[in-house]
């Protein structure tokens, strides 16, 4: 009976301890089955460009270029820095540290605004809780020195014979073909007989602007005559020049031809509504081809709904469109194209 007794309790303790083994062995499948259905929880840091080259800005200006943080994952990512290495660059958009949920994206605005001319370069930082935890996107861009830059058609003008005590006058056009605002300071004429009209000291020309003027004759003597037309603006390194001359003749002589009435000059007015978003101002622009090639008549933003652009040219067909500028310098796409059919 003892030898009996010894084997049920042997034999109790035996099946103890399997039952024990088989609740450990439950856990462990346990564990194990959640250990792997955590571990397809994955996060994704992608990034839309790793670098930016925004080639040639003048200086003065600003280029934006868009940039997205997306997550690709399964799992959150938390994104907690954004630093940029180079005061030239700058980075807008949604404040962080903040959090990207799976299959969703942040969009940033980077800005190179160069403050002297040469290349430039730096990147964006951006610190996650990813794996890993950082990644950079570097950042170029070259500096070019703003000008202004007077061009003149014609710079040579003559009056051929003209009579005593009569009157010719021929156009002038003068253009900004450089990058910034250009002021005249002063106009001048040196030499009797020769002047100028429908321009004042002070008139500015935004870039690609052409504004036309009239210079005259009116000899008071017989024989030939000459003068300089002379353009001072603090924006270019040396005036600007016209040469006139003419012949005055006495009434016996026969007189020439009368001279063509100067061409008629056009203007196109513009206008639009109003921006329904924050901004600043309105840039307009224009095109002698549909839909492409399109040139900035305002330099800067200004804060009107309509504009008159009185550089057109008779005979030509030109075609229009509006951006809206807000406070960073951002601009919007363009605006649908009007044309304008100069006669």
């Amino acid at each position: 009976m003892g030898h009996l007794h010894r084997s049920i309790h042997s034999l109790d303790r035996r099946l103890t301890c399997v039952a024990s083994l088989l609740l450990v062995s439950w856990l462990a499948i346990g564990c194990a089955g959640y250990a792997q259905k955590a571990a397809t929880t994955t996060s994704g840091l992608s990034l839309s460009a790793t670098s930016l080259n925004f080639q040639t800005v003048v200086v003065g200006q600003k280029a934006n270029q868009t940039f997205k943080i997306s997550n690709s994952g399964t799992a959150p990512i938390q994104v907690s820095s954004l630093a940029v290495t180079s005061n030239e660059f700058t980075v807008t958009g949604p404040s962080v540290p903040r959090t990207i949920l799976p299959a969703n994206t942040l969009t940033y605005t980077l800005t190179f605004a160069p403050t002297a001319s040469g290349s430039a370069s730096g990147s964006l930082n951006i610190t996650t809780d990813a794996t890993p935890k950082t990644a950079s996107v570097s950042l170029a861009g070259s500096g070019e020195k703003a000008f202004a830059n007077l061009q003149i058609t014609p710079t040579v003008v003559s009056f051929g014979n003209l009579a005593l005590k009569s009157t010719s006058t021929q156009n002038v056009t003068l253009q900004n073909t450089g990058d910034i605002n250009l002021s005249l300071q002063g106009v001048t004429v040196s030499g009797a007989g020769f002047g100028y009209s429908d321009l004042s000291p002070g008139f500015s020309l935004a870039p690609n602007q052409k504004v036309t003027f009239q210079v005259w004759f009116s000899p008071k003597v017989a024989g030939a005559a000459s003068a300089t037309l002379t353009l001072l603006s603090p924006n270019i390194s040396s005036p600007g020049t016209v040469s006139l001359s003419g012949d005055g003749v006495s009434s016996t002589t026969p007189t020439p031809p009368p001279t063509p009435p100067p061409a008629t000059q056009h203007s196109v007015a513009l206008s639009w509504g109003a921006s329904s978003s924050q901004v600043i101002g309105y840039r307009v622009y224009r095109s002698e081809s549909s839909g492409s090639s399109y040139s900035a008549l305002n330099g800067t933003a200004m804060n009107a709904l309509n504009y008159s652009d009185s550089t057109v040219a008779s005979g030509t067909t030109y075609y229009y469109v509006v951006t809206a500028v807000d406070s960073s310098g951002a601009e919007s796409t363009y605006s649908n194209q009007a044309t304008a059919v100069i006669p």
